[in-house]
């Protein structure tokens, strides 16, 4: 039932691209606004968002990542319904409004007193936590976070997120609909800011910090980050990297940058200062964050090496 129709809440840029992903996984869906507007204003919001799913589709058409033969099924399987007669028949609902509590919880009362028991409701928030709105949805063991990234048909991540009372098989089959879209979902607990916006805030704001310190331009560090970082990590863990750097090794730059700038937030997590007690300081060690034992150091690194080397081919092949 899930996957024949799924109902997303908002016809705004996100909505509209998790309205493709689920389109292009063979899903019927339909685009709800609930917003109140004009019959005119709201023909051309729809009319906008189609715009931009076709764009969108006829662009991974012509990069290769679909063949030109799904483009006009998705668009197909995608409608547009105003008002609460859009949730009718639906077995998964995703809402994907704007991060504003309030409205949130406004909407999620109203649809979950809609739309049958059996349903899964979940909401897009990138930082607001299932606690801050279950108490709101009619039913919360079928409740919880389902945050995409942006854009949402493309980055593979999908953040699910239970709350305090979500039901684990509900968890469970939101997991499967995903991987079947082809995304890769991973489970997060319910704390603000989950994964990827957490440790984003973090990066996004040293940035700003290097360009307000006159470190350097904000073209140099951009292009700093995806030579370095960003191709790194495309093909490493965050605790992958850490593992094959040495644990001590960011121990030392920790504290180092600690006592220069003077700031607490390069102070070594308390994890680190654990590994380090424990000699836990990775593949050299036979263990970190992760097991090396045996021959495992081996394959790991040989293994993140050819990857870099093809990611790197890759990029140079254009």
């Amino acid at each position: 039932m899930i996957l024949n129709h799924v109902a997303v809440l908002g016809p705004g840029r996100i909505g509209r691209q998790i309205a493709l992903a689920f389109a292009l996984g063979g899903c019927h869906v339909t685009l709800v606004d609930l917003k109140d507007r004009s019959a005119a204003e709201a023909a051309a919001v729809f009319a906008d968002a189609r715009r931009e799913v076709a764009r969108d589709l006829r662009l991974m058409a012509e990069e290769g990542v679909i063949s030109v033969g799904e483009v006009a099924p998705a668009l197909a399987r995608l409608e547009d319904r105003r008002g609460l007669e859009g949730l009718d028949g639906c077995g998964f609902v995703q809402e994907a409004l704007p991060e504003l509590v309030d409205l949130k919880r406004e909407l999620l009362g109203r649809v979950s007193a809609r739309v049958a028991p059996e349903v899964i409701i979940a909401s897009t928030s990138s930082t607001i936590s299932p606690g801050h709105l279950v108490d709101f949805v009619r039913g919360g063991e079928r409740f919880l976070v389902v945050h995409w990234l942006n854009p949402a048909h493309i980055i593979p991540l999908v953040e699910v997120v239970p709350g305090r009372s979500t039901d684990a098989g509900v968890v469970e089959r939101t997991i499967a609909m995903l991987e079947k879209l082809g995304k890769v979902p991973v489970r997060c607990a319910d704390s603000p800011g989950f994964i990827g916006p957490r440790l984003q805030a973090l990066i996004m704001n040293e940035a700003v910090r290097l360009v307000e310190e006159g470190v350097a331009t904000p073209e140099d560090v951009d292009r700093a980050f995806k030579a370095g970082m960003g191709f790194r990590y495309a093909t490493i863990g965050i605790f992958e990297f850490i593992d094959w750097g040495g644990v001590d090794i960011l121990h030392r730059a920790s504290e180092f940058l600690a006592k220069t700038l003077g700031e607490d937030r390069f102070r070594p997590a308390r994890l680190v200062e654990e590994k380090i007690a424990r000699n836990e300081l990775g593949s050299k060690t036979g263990h970190g964050f992760f097991d090396y034992a045996g021959d495992r150091r081996e394959a790991f690194e040989t293994a993140k090496v050819r990857a870099l080397l093809r990611q790197l081919r890759r990029q140079r092949d254009g």
